[in-house]
């Protein structure tokens, strides 16, 4: 379990335990803190917010799937925005439900992701059915686009992406190419809108 918000992580974990079905094998309240405890544990399923301090839950699920491919991941967040919820889902997340959503269809929702479904929850559904801005920007594309969000330089995301400094510049060109944005400032407003400037803000 993987949540910035103490009151949350002990919600969904009383919740659990009343289930008697899973149990809580560690609890982490950063990104980081998520990614070495998923290595530690390799979980069967990581309930994971996507907004968290220094790695958000977006970038973990990249690392849950490198470290530990066998686990299941479930995202609770409380984030509405149609782009954030997609990106969820596109990074590999077998279910998306949101912190408003009832506890016992979380719950179900579980149970459906370990007996190899997916799971979303009926609003999220709605929000991954409406048309998708950027639909076509490829997962390199949409991490280069992040670190824009932050406000990193093309060094500093060529640094964290382990790639060069020219690529990161390619990438960033074939974003601003596929979005319609022709300068920073628009690029910085479609983010704010799309939701990414507030998973960046935690990171």
């Amino acid at each position: 379990m993987a949540d910035d918000h103490a009151l949350v992580r002990q919600g969904v974990k009383g919740a659990i335990d009343a289930g008697e079905e899973f149990s809580i094998a560690a609890e982490a309240a950063d990104g980081i803190q998520a990614i070495i405890q998923v290595k530690k544990h390799r979980p069967n399923l990581l309930v994971l917010d996507i907004a968290m301090p220094h790695s958000n839950g977006i970038e973990v699920i990249d690392e849950v799937h490198r470290w530990s491919p066998e686990t299941k991941i479930l995202v609770l967040t409380g984030l509405t925005s149609g782009g954030v919820l997609r990106q969820a889902r596109q990074a590999g997340a077998n279910g998306v439900f949101l912190k408003s959503d009832d506890i016992d269809a979380l719950l179900d929702a579980a149970r459906a992701i370990m007996a190899g479904n997916e799971a979303f929850s009926p609003r999220v559904q709605a929000a991954l059915d409406c048309p998708a801005l950027g639909a076509d920007l490829t997962p390199r594309e949409r991490q280069v686009l992040q670190g824009l969000a932050r406000g990193d330089s093309i060094a500093v995301i060529a640094d964290r992406l382990s790639i060069s400094a020219n690529t990161a510049d390619k990438h960033r060109t074939s974003i601003m190419r596929k979005l319609g944005v022709h300068s920073a400032g628009e690029l910085m407003a479609l983010a704010h809108r799309e939701g990414l400037l507030e998973i960046s803000r935690h990171t």
